[in-house]
């Protein structure tokens, strides 16, 4: 505002300079140019506040439509555009207040398994936790050119090493996706979440069911994905860790494919998905001794009474799943052979009012017993079967803020005793 105020200052200044020019000592002419000099004025003034009022309008609307932590606003309007490239930052800004009856695997900020007994005595010490780490901070871009649509996205949250409160940020999703408009075919190279067993619980603990049935990570990957028939989308990928070690012999990744139904005669928004994966290969790092993997897997979405009830889950099967699935030390058999397991999850949410949403759910793993050591030897995350149930209600403060509170129960067995311990998890989070 006040730049324009100083142009119409400065091109009123040079106006009055060639009227006095053309006018001479004439105090008539003089006059009359100053007259024709402020109507101009007024004119631009009104023209620069009805642009201004119009921007401010565009700046609300785009400020009210917020932001959605795993959609990322796919429809909101971009916050800056330069030619066909537009951009669009989003983030969060979480803190959750938890409070555990008995101590749970390394992981402490979000829970898995509850710690073995045998080698942590004092499994059962209750504790406090104030954590802000479930930060957020992302951008996407877009660019089109012809029939090619380019995006790119980054994403960052402070679940990285930490020292005290020096909480590094930690890149979470990093790639670039091509897709052609004209033949529905697109191409994601970089790390993404996994390109199976996509869905997640709606759980408001960061962890996500790990260790209880949700696969789950965000892994560098090659997807190739295909959509036909508007209902139908095919995927093939490659995916595997980034090299921590120029000892290891692992070398194939994970070969994934996925086939998904969307809407149709399912209705719209429902989903189910069928995925599948193999790998031959160890984790060893210094050896060649691989081994056969498997995976198969399950998913399902549907939503009733107009969208307010939303029912989903994953159900899945497989030998050698390790850690590109967030199962670390679960993969390998005592025999050195691939470990067998299966598991899944379920919730139910329901919408019950605009401001208000519960969710209910279980999930559960269960590798073969005959496959894992003993219980002395089994470490924090290991297991014969971990089973989590949780409950949880959120209240839309504002657009942008809301306020959630949880329950986890979780069971872990070790053969012949069970370990169990709850979070009790009250939360708030600001999305832009």
């Amino acid at each position: 505002m006040r730049l324009g105020r100083w142009l119409i200052l400065l091109l009123a200044f040079w106006l009055w300079i060639g009227a006095s020019a053309q006018a001479g000592e004439d105090p008539a002419a003089l006059k009359a140019q100053i007259e024709a000099l402020k109507k101009q004025m007024m004119e631009m003034q009104a023209q620069m506040q009805a642009q201004i009022e119009a921007l401010q309008k565009k700046l609300e609307q785009v400020q009210a439509k917020g932001v959605a932590p795993k959609e990322v606003a796919k429809e909101a309007n971009p916050v800056f555009s330069k030619k066909s490239t537009e951009w669009l930052i989003y983030g969060k800004i979480k803190t959750d207040l938890q409070y555990d009856t008995a101590k749970f695997n390394k992981y402490n900020d979000f829970v898995g398994s509850v710690a073995n007994r045998l080698t942590n005595p004092d499994y059962k010490n209750d504790s406090t936790n104030f954590n802000p780490r479930d930060t957020r901070f992302g951008f996407w871009a877009a660019h089109k050119e012809g029939n090619w649509l380019v995006k790119g996205r980054f994403e960052i949250d402070f679940y990285g090493d930490n020292n005290g409160n020096n909480l590094i940020p930690r890149m979470r999703l990093a790639y670039a996706n091509i897709t052609n408009v004209s033949t529905k075919t697109s191409v994601l190279i970089g790390q993404d979440w996994i390109p199976i067993a996509r869905l997640n619980p709606s759980t408001i603990d960061f962890g996500i069911l790990t260790a209880a049935g949700n696969l789950w990570w965000r892994v560098p990957q090659v997807t190739v994905r295909q959509k036909a028939f508007d209902n139908v989308e095919v995927l093939v990928s490659l995916m595997k860790h980034r090299r921590t070690s120029t000892a290891s012999e692992d070398r194939m990744p994970w070969v994934l494919g996925r086939i998904a139904y969307t809407g149709g005669i399912l209705g719209a928004g429902n989903m189910v998905a069928l995925g599948a994966g193999y790998r031959h290969a160890s984790y060893g790092t210094n050896n060649s001794d691989n081994f056969d993997r498997y995976l198969v897997v399950g998913e399902w979405k549907f939503a009733f009474l107009d969208k307010k009830l939303i029912f989903k889950g994953e159900a899945w099967w497989g030998k050698g799943i390790g850690r590109n699935f967030l199962r670390y030390d679960l993969d390998v058999a005592r025999d050195g052979s691939a470990a067998e397991a299966y598991g899944g999850w379920a919730d139910l949410t329901w919408k019950f009012a605009p401001r208000w949403s519960a969710t209910i759910g279980a999930g559960f793993d269960n590798p073969n017993n005959g496959d894992m050591p003993s219980a002395a030897a089994m470490n924090d995350r290991q297991f014969t079967q971990n089973t989590q149930y949780y409950a949880n209600v959120w209240y839309q403060l504002t657009k942008p803020l809301k306020l959630g509170f949880e329950i986890i129960h979780i069971e872990t067995e070790r053969y012949d005793y069970t370990d169990t311990g709850n979070r009790f998890q009250f939360s708030m989070q600001y999305v832009f």
